[in-house]
């Protein structure tokens, strides 16, 4: 058997960790449900696993005793089947062990990061349809993906649905990579702004709208932000959220801004949740430049985290009418 089936030499799961405390209550409960036992069960829970393994073993229904027959025929007659059946098997459990145990260890990382005063157990559903998808997961960049999908569902139940985990669990690594490089440009969540029209950077859209994460790549999509019904002169703010920036478009009303765009799909949406490409401010100046400035009176940015907002347009100075007198020759 490879060594990438023996377990770990050492203590126990919960030895090489450094439990924070989110992990006690809900959380400690669908962590100890992922990885098998490692830290309490609920009582209530493993009593339902044990009475269904028992119902299991009693189970004598005709068709059930015809197979365990044939198996028994089998076995006598050819034991090296068992040997090699045996033996998947345990190869198959300890890869999916390794794998949830990864993922664990990943998600109290993740929880971690920013703590909060409690989390909540996702439904049995959610769980049951999370460990079947995450145990397949032997990349440690896709088993990241599920740590952090697990800290997400586990800080807010109902952040990540069904429908996502099935897509992440058809997720290869190239695509995982590519909309990583374009989450710095998403905006409030929702869309990307002015995508290219051609090139490199067109394909790559193609490419996530064809995985499901954006759609409009091919189209001609705009958002509009408008004043509403404000008073002509009104000053207004209009703010554009990215990953670790904000900016901020100060106007005069009338105004009516059209944003060309791609929108993020209900999936990419959940997704972009997790991704860990941080922010940049280039995107932001990017976006800036290509607004219209029709009736604007400044642009300017500052960082989520803390820091000094910098002016990234102002709307020039329109000369007196001294200034516009043609001097004398």
């Amino acid at each position: 058997m490879g060594n990438d089936l023996v377990p770990p030499e050492g203590g126990g799961f919960l030895d090489q960790l450094n439990l924070p405390k989110i992990v006690a209550g809900p959380a400690g409960e669908a962590i100890s449900r992922l990885i098998g036992g490692a830290v309490d069960i609920p009582a209530a829970w493993l009593a339902q696993v044990a009475q269904g393994v028992k119902d299991r073993t009693e189970a004598k229904s005709v068709v059930s005793k015809a197979v365990a027959d044939a198996a028994a025929n089998l076995a006598r007659n050819d034991p090296e089947v068992v040997q090699r059946a045996a033996h998947s098997l345990l190869a198959k459990e300890l890869r999916h062990q390794t794998n949830r145990e990864a993922i664990a260890r990943k998600a109290i990382e993740h929880l971690g990061e920013e703590p909060i005063e409690q989390t909540t157990k996702p439904d049995d559903d959610w769980l049951n349809v999370f460990e079947r998808y995450a145990e397949d997961a032997s990349s440690e960049r896709l088993q990241d993906v599920w740590g952090r999908i697990f800290a997400g569902e586990l800080r807010r139940p109902k952040t990540f649905s069904l429908r996502t985990l099935r897509f992440v669990a058809e997720l290869d690594e190239h695509v995982v990579a590519l909309f990583e490089k374009w989450s710095p440009r998403v905006i409030n969540a929702d869309f990307i702004a002015f995508p290219p029209q051609g090139g490199n950077d067109f394909t790559e859209l193609l490419q996530l709208q064809d995985c499901g994460l954006i759609t409009g790549a091919t189209g001609s999509l705009s958002k509009s932000f408008d004043a509403g019904n404000v008073p002509n002169g009104e000053i207004l703010n209009f703010g554009f959220r990215f990953k670790k920036h904000m900016l901020i478009m100060q106007a005069c009303a009338p105004c009516n801004l059209q944003v060309q765009n791609v929108l993020l799909t209900t999936i990419g949406r959940e997704i972009f949740q997790i991704t860990r490409t941080p922010g940049a401010p280039e995107p932001v100046k990017e976006f800036a430049d290509r607004l219209p400035k029709h009736n604007v009176l400044k642009i300017s940015f500052y960082p989520l985290d803390g820091g000094p907002t910098e002016q990234l347009w102002s709307k020039p100075e329109e000369p007196s009418p001294a200034q516009q007198l043609p001097t004398a020759s």
